[in-house]
């Protein structure tokens, strides 16, 4: 059960930052966004919630003891404040918020396979 957890929060993520990039792409070269890609991102991101709290309880992972834990639902806070600035600001500020949003999905992404926020085993 746990692997076939592991394995939709993986395909939810990449689902996830497609969207994100695609979305801002189109935003960027002036094409608009269907109703299809305002509604499906919410339907992953719920779904990949559920299966990261799946999977924390699964493996008894606790953000207060397991601080990689801690500091990626810190940084899911960050990307989604950056991710809201990339797509609906304009200009210098669109921008910005895209290249912070996609660097803290690099966080994200290397804190959880390193399972420490520093990325080398301490």
């Amino acid at each position: 059960m746990y692997a076939a957890i592991k394995y939709s929060h993986m395909l939810f993520i990449t689902i996830s930052i497609l969207l994100f990039q695609y979305r801002f792409f189109l935003k960027i070269f002036n094409k608009p966004i269907s109703r299809f890609l305002k509604i499906i991102p919410h339907v992953n991101d719920t779904l990949l919630l559920v299966s990261a709290i799946s999977l924390a309880y699964i493996a008894n992972f606790n953000p207060f003891y397991h601080t990689w834990l801690a500091a990626k639902i810190i940084a899911l806070v960050i990307y989604i404040g950056f991710g809201f600035m990339a797509l609906k600001s304009s200009g210098l500020k669109s921008i910005l918020g895209y290249i912070f949003a996609t660097a803290t999905f690099v966080f994200m992404l290397l804190t959880a396979i390193s399972k420490t926020p520093f990325f080398i085993a301490l």
